[in-house]
């Protein structure tokens, strides 16, 4: 699958089934993000106010993992993934080491961490139990913002629609502010990648015919 292929030449075969298996859904984001191999620390906020609160740091290295957007039907099944994480540039800013080489290669994008999560949700579901194939998902490139309060409107971002043929439609939204930018900004705003996307439990959900987006 690209997915895969994508995250082993970015992490290492080695680290394949810790990156399919273990990670927190926002962990494997930052890898996939920013290209690297060094895995961060999640923290949790408890609340929406928290979470708007809340920032990624370099050290220690922490992302910040949100779940909003319940299902009518079933308030425990949460329908939107929000990561704040670090760029590459950031990264390299603060982790390199001046005999290796820089441990994050380049950012990506919010759409080719929706690819890996899917995929990833792909892979732990048996064929038996598939109702909608994921190859035939259509993942929008991300929309991007670099104002905090434009990429928290609307809220909740709703990331799947379905396309009237039975497929699925995955958008993304995206805060990008650069580490090396023009534009004057206090330190703490540069430098970060956040991103809006569809929660792997509903994905989950979507792929077993247990919900309809």
């Amino acid at each position: 699958m690209k997915a895969v292929t994508i995250i082993c030449a970015m992490l290492g075969c080695a680290h394949l089934s810790l990156a399919r298996a273990e990670l927190e859904p926002c962990a494997l984001a930052q890898m996939v993000i920013a290209g690297t191999q060094l895995v961060p620390n999640v923290e949790t906020p408890g609340d929406y106010d928290a979470f708007v609160e809340s920032k990624a740091t370099d050290q220690p290295f922490v992302v910040q993992q949100y779940l909003s957007n319940p299902m009518p039907s079933d308030a425990r099944l949460m329908r939107t993934l929000s990561c704040k994480m670090r760029t590459a540039e950031r990264i390299n800013a603060a982790h390199s080491e001046a005999d290796t080489s820089p441990p994050a290669s380049g950012d990506t994008s919010c759409a080719q961490v929706q690819h890996t999560l899917l995929q990833r949700v792909r892979s732990e579901i048996p064929d038996a139990e598939l109702v909608l194939n994921p190859d035939h998902a259509v993942i929008e490139d991300e929309s991007s913002t670099f104002m905090g309060p434009m990429w928290l409107d609307p809220w909740p971002f709703s990331a799947v629609s379905g396309d009237g043929e039975g497929s699925l439609r995955l958008a993304s939204r995206a805060l990008h502010v650069p580490w090396a930018w023009w534009i004057p900004l206090p330190e703490r705003f540069k430098g970060n990648y956040y991103c809006h996307l569809a929660a792997p439990d509903y994905l989950r959900a979507l792929l077993k015919g247990e919900a309809v987006p």
